[in-house]
């Protein structure tokens, strides 16, 4: 049985040569209700990309995928290697600071706008 691909299995590569394996414990994530949060509390989805989401917003905070080459929408997310990594606060670990990822302000004002449009038709 294949072993659940995890952000810190993603991000070791990036490690200085030597230094211990990263575990999701040791990777934060900015959540804007929550604050600083352990990718190893959040929940972990498996569909075609793996999600981390917030336990208490229920928001998507980090999503690894294997991008096709005709998908645009990962093109502005983080690469590492042959994964995309989107996450919509700062990721910390060991030092390192990765600053929010720039899909992701665009895709908070597309379902922003999305909601606002679904709220509207429902009020009519």
């Amino acid at each position: 049985m294949n072993r659940l691909l995890r952000a810190c299995d993603v991000l070791n590569p990036t490690l200085p040569e030597g230094a211990s394996p990263l575990t999701d414990s040791e990777i934060f994530v900015t959540c804007e209700v929550c604050g600083d949060i352990a990718l190893s509390t959040l929940f972990l989805t498996l569909k075609r990309e793996i999600v981390y989401t917030c336990p208490r917003t229920l928001e998507p905070l980090v999503i690894l995928a294997v991008p096709n080459g005709d998908e645009a929408i990962w093109k502005r997310a983080l690469r590492v290697g042959d994964f995309a990594l989107w996450h919509s606060g700062d990721l910390k670990f060991r030092g390192t600071m990765i600053p929010r990822s720039e899909l992701a302000l665009r895709e908070r004002e597309i379902r922003t706008r999305y909601t606002k449009e679904r709220r509207n038709r429902k009020r009519q």
